[in-house]
């Protein structure tokens, strides 16, 4: 036997129905009116926010973007400067080599040129030399030849002679 008591949960009493849809009610009401504005105005605060957040955190992703694109820009500058310094001092190692090389062709041809002239002064005051020493022989020649007094035609002969040694000597 199954017995049914009288006021067990599943029995509907109507006014305790009424009750409690009227107590939800003011419940509902009262949230409404104190609670739930609050409620959805904090939230609303706070997706604005987050948006605003969310665009703060895009605009300075955007300036990092442009730091960073210029910066690469500076970066590939100073290469590009770099390179061509490096290229300038090249080009000026190589045009200071040249011009090291000219400078020093100089010098050795004007060492050479000085050195033939030394020569040539040289070979002139030797031939100057020589020459005097011909004279100075030719007249103690011509000593010898006047105690001696030969011929004319041995002199002639003999001076023919000298002149043609002393021809000699100059070529």
């Amino acid at each position: 036997m199954i017995y049914l008591a009288a006021g067990g949960l599943l029995d509907a009493n109507p006014g305790l129905l009424v009750w409690t849809i009227i107590t939800f009610l003011v419940v509902v009401f009262i949230l409404r009116s104190f609670a739930w504005n609050p409620i959805l105005h904090a939230l609303d605060e706070r997706a604005e926010k987050i948006h605003g957040d969310i665009e703060k955190a895009d605009k300075i992703r955007k300036e990092a973007e442009e730091l960073l694109a210029t910066y690469k820009a500076k970066i590939n500058s100073a290469r590009d400067e770099a390179i061509a310094i490096v290229t300038e001092a090249n080009a000026d190692a190589v045009r200071l080599k040249a011009k090291t090389v000219l400078e020093t062709q100089d010098e050795i041809k004007a060492i050479k040129e000085q050195s033939i002239k030394d020569i040539e002064l040289a070979k002139s005051k030797a031939v100057q030399e020589l020459q005097a020493q011909v004279v100075d022989l030719s007249v103690m020649i011509a000593g010898q030849i006047l105690q001696k007094k030969i011929k004319t035609e041995d002199h002639s002969e003999f001076v023919k002679e000298e002149i043609a040694k002393l021809k000699s000597m100059k070529a």
